[in-house]
């Protein structure tokens, strides 16, 4: 009875012990910029901080698809710190409430400011409305960053 007891344990120890190296790693990804539903020409501008490369959106408007597609290639590294510095520095304000919407995103044909944070196990993201009057006084440094960003950085 021992013997079966012993050989149970080192049966379960091995299923248990076994790392999940086979598994893919966790992706954590960090997405922001500017859409807009009703412009002409490029209507969104859109960048992907993932595993230390920024990746540029290869799309002219949401119209495409419904899923954000990115360049396969990065850009050059000279503008990752700026994305770096908008995801150490996202509003907890905004942590705290993911899915909002703030104000009301291209209503007016204004556009909207978009984030989200996405790995393996889904998306969390926000939606802001372009005009400075609609943001909480909590975030609105942090939004001047974000759109001076979004100017800063090429689309190629």
């Amino acid at each position: 009875m021992r013997r079966i007891y012993i050989s149970s344990l080192l049966i379960l120890s091995l299923f248990l012990g076994c790392s999940q190296e086979d598994e893919a790693p966790q992706k954590d990804a960090f997405i922001f910029g500017w859409w807009s539903a009703f412009c002409t020409g490029n209507c969104i501008k859109i960048y992907k901080l993932e595993n230390g490369r920024l990746y540029a959106d290869n799309m002219n408007s949401f119209r495409e698809a419904a899923i954000i597609t990115y360049k396969s290639q990065p850009l050059d590294s000279q503008w990752l710190s700026i994305a770096q510095g908008l995801e150490e520095n996202f509003p907890q304000f905004l942590r705290n409430d993911p899915f909002a919407v703030i104000g009301c995103p291209d209503c007016d044909d204004q556009g909207a400011i978009y984030f989200a944070f996405e790995n393996r196990t889904g998306i969390m993201y926000w939606q802001v409305d372009t005009d400075p009057g609609t943001w909480p006084e909590e975030i609105k440094p942090y939004m001047e960053s974000v759109l001076q960003a979004i100017d800063q950085l090429p689309q190629d």
